[in-house]
């Protein structure tokens, strides 16, 4: 396991073992739900895995398999400045997972605004990894069934603290427009915003599909 760190791994459909189509799966996940992330182009992102194409075996072997991928890429990662969070199991052997650039979230850190929210939500703001534990925390806690979800964590998904203020207040009803996430402040920013992210994920997945690996998009996004 790890060959997609180096490589391009096969199509999971074309897999002759379970490991061989999990991997192909978790990869490709990684590139589609945290490639902006990956690319250097926001501070995190939330996301599940759930491996489907391997139809026989059952969820325990699944699950105790994408833990073992889990823990292999996330020291990969690691070494360019993006952190792997396991967050939780899933009854249907997924896993939801966080992916998130220390360097980006002390960005987010840099702006008074966003402090001020964070700090009345009752959140750290010394330091991206105390904020980032803290967020776990929440996250954890919600995925089992015992808060409700933290609205918060738009702030480090590069979300503007104008918007995520305004959703934290009534929910999204009062959007002007809805993208990538609910705007309540600038339009015309948030929807350039919206297009530049999705070249950005579009780059990803064609730079990976034209066999790019792992580790350059990692290098890319870490320069």
């Amino acid at each position: 396991m790890g060959q997609g760190i180096d490589g391009i791994v096969i199509d999971p459909r074309e897999a002759s073992s379970m490991e061989e189509c999990v991997e192909s799966e978790f990869v490709r996940t990684l590139v589609a739900q945290a490639g902006l992330v990956i690319f250097g182009q926001k501070p995190a992102a939330v996301f599940g895995f759930t491996p489907r194409a391997w139809k026989r075996g059952d969820a325990r072997a699944k699950r105790s398999l994408s833990a073992r991928l889990f823990s292999i890429y996330a020291r990969e990662t690691e070494r360019y400045g993006v952190s792997l969070v396991w967050l939780a199991n899933r009854r249907d052997a997924g896993t939801m997972l966080l992916a998130w650039r220390p360097a980006e979230v002390e960005t987010v850190l840099a702006d008074k605004a966003t402090c001020a929210l964070l700090a009345e939500v009752g959140l750290p703001v010394d330091s991206a990894h105390g904020l980032m534990s803290a967020l776990v925390a929440r996250l954890r806690s919600y995925y089992a069934g015992r808060s409700d979800f933290p609205h918060e964590l738009g702030l480090v998904l590069g979300y503007p603290v104008e918007d995520v203020r305004g959703f934290m207040a009534d929910g999204g009803r009062g959007a002007k427009v809805v993208g990538r996430w609910r705007c309540y402040g600038d339009v015309d920013s948030a929807e350039r915003r919206f297009s530049e992210l999705s070249r950005a994920e579009r780059a990803c997945k064609r730079l990976y599909s034209e066999g790019v690996p792992m580790r350059e998009l990692l290098r890319m996004g870490a320069a």
